[in-house]
């Protein structure tokens, strides 16, 4: 599992869904605002309020005990690796917005494989409005998901990556493990350079023609965003 949570859940009978207010920035506000109706919270969605519904019923403030909070269900590894702190669902939810927001800027909708269904480009643009959207529900017509790419501009190179650094949490380790998910590697996104990540880069120097050596430096550094 690379980022958001990866499946749509089924709620019980019993199960209390609270229904809150959205409270977002101004930008954010047109961008993951706006309201759907769907036959039940496991309906793949089109907007990103019928995402919050699939995802956790709406609600901000969800945490079951499976590991996974808020109302875009963020797993914590995926949350920190956006450069957030403490847990999501702890989280306003204008900032759960914008998390959610710029995950789906970096890595599509994909990340949310059954509830993400049907969004696309309409919804990665900040101030775009999705209250446009069509309405999901049984009877809609759906096209089969086209996952926005990620942005091909290249993060700044800051230092070699290396296994010294498996106990820090950093982000310019996040957006390359990032990116070399995204490129078919398997590799956990959770900011910290360990064996693994070592091991996926010696694959990736090896496919370019690189020096292998398992360190993240320029040249693989520049072939993982090139």
């Amino acid at each position: 599992m690379s980022d958001a949570r990866t499946s749509g859940r089924q709620w019980s009978a019993g199960t209390r869904l609270r229904t809150r207010a959205l409270m977002v920035a101004p930008v954010l506000a047109a961008a993951v605002g706006g309201s759907i109706v769907v036959s039940q919270p496991a309906e793949a969605a089109t907007t990103w309020a019928g995402l919050r519904q699939c995802e956790s019923g709406g609600d901000y403030t969800t945490n079951t005990g499976n590991s996974y909070y808020g109302a875009y269900q963020f797993s914590a590894g995926t949350w920190r690796s956006l450069g957030y702190s403490g847990l999501p669902h702890q989280a306003a939810p204008a900032v759960q917005d914008e998390a959610a927001l710029r995950l789906a800027q970096r890595s599509g909708f994909g990340q949310w494989p059954v509830c993400g269904r049907g969004m696309g480009a309409d919804q990665l643009a900040g101030g775009s409005s999705s209250g446009g959207a069509a309405q999901a529900s049984r009877s809609a017509q759906r096209s089969g998901l086209t996952v926005a790419p990620a942005a091909a501009t290249s993060p700044n190179f800051t230092r070699n990556l290396t296994t010294a650094l498996v106990r820090q949490n950093r982000a310019d380790v996040s957006a390359w493990q990032t990116r070399m998910s995204q490129l078919g590697y398997p590799i956990a996104v959770d900011g910290h350079y360990g064996p693994r990540s070592a091991a996926a880069a010696r694959a990736l120097q090896t496919a370019k023609g690189l020096h292998v050596d398992g360190i993240v430096g320029p040249a693989t550094w520049h072939a993982t965003f090139g």
